[in-house]
């Protein structure tokens, strides 16, 4: 293995947007031709029905395997197993290598409740009693297995964050995953990277040895309906009912990451810039639900 180099994306929110279809286009002509394994895609996706498989078509379209994670919002319409069906999925957490690297997805859209542990499905969640996000219990053993194998390095994938302490944002037993990827640390493998969307904002943040990436959407930031604004034609707004609530970026954002043989981390981010209007113009700073909302992708190189 010379390198491992895979392309990422997050929260395109399909159905919220007039310009989905475009930006998984860009997204397809960017990356097509470039060196990468593999592509993934952190959730909050589109809605898991037969008008929307022509997105997986294109994803296929790259010639390389495309990987998935559940996003909260997948579910909001459709039952868990509808969504992992469309998206060809055996098991909502599973784990795949690539040379030197084992990829790790896993699924935190859980609730804790007084019943146990219950995967988000048509908005289930009391908001004033119940714990959300969560990684459940059996799910956090099953991590532990796999950080226990003879694999070198490895790069956690999740919607939610392990990594954000803002509201409720971040996963509940975050700091349970973190001690759990500082102990495997400890024996000298190495956890390279953790990346997460549902933030819809860019943050990078080493902890002890691991990297913490927070990709920004694809798409918009939400700023929700206090600050609504029409920015679009009337037919855009009456169609897409939610725009009015949200900035969207110009262009879709994504990034590239290469793992080399040594364990060193490239990633490569985009600067980008908003559509039709910017939080500025709304009265709003650069920062929004515990990150940054600029229209970028952070980069990085470890070599450096």
């Amino acid at each position: 293995m010379n390198k491992v180099r895979f392309a990422v994306f997050t929260d395109l929110h399909y159905e919220h947007i007039h310009d989905g279809q475009k930006r998984i286009e860009d997204f397809v002509v960017n990356v097509r031709d470039i060196d990468i394994d593999f592509v993934i895609q952190l959730g909050d996706f589109c809605e898991p029905k037969d008008s929307n498989r022509f997105l997986l078509n294109m994803l296929d379209s790259i010639g390389q395997p495309h990987y998935h994670v559940i996003g909260n919002h997948d579910s909001d319409l459709y039952p868990r197993e509808e969504v992992m069906k469309f998206l060809k999925m055996d098991n909502s957490y599973y784990s795949f290598n690539k040379g030197k690297v084992k990829f790790i997805v896993l699924d935190t859209c859980f609730i804790k409740t007084k019943k146990g542990y219950e995967p988000y499905c048509k908005k289930n969640y009391d908001k004033t009693k119940d714990i959300y996000p969560i990684l459940p219990d059996y799910e956090l053993k099953w991590l532990e297995e796999q950080l226990s194998d003879d694999s070198e390095y490895y790069i956690i994938f999740s919607h939610h964050s392990f990594e954000n302490e803002f509201a409720k944002r971040g996963v509940y037993n975050r700091g349970e995953v973190r001690d759990l990827i500082n102990r495997v640390n400890n024996t000298g493998k190495k956890v390279l990277l953790c990346v997460n969307g549902h933030d819809h904002g860019d943050s990078l943040e080493k902890i002890e040895e691991t990297y913490y990436f927070g990709l920004n959407s694809m798409s918009y930031i939400w700023v929700g309906p206090e600050y609504e604004h029409f920015c679009y034609s009337n037919e855009v707004h009456n169609k897409y009912t939610f725009i009015k609530d949200l900035v969207l970026y110009k262009d879709g954002l994504y990034a590239v990451t290469t793992i080399t043989e040594d364990g060193e981390l490239k990633i490569e981010g985009v600067n980008g810039d908003y559509q039709n209007i910017s939080p500025k113009e709304l009265g709003l700073s650069d920062r929004w639900n515990g990150r940054s909302i600029l229209p970028i992708v952070s980069s990085l190189d470890t070599k450096k």
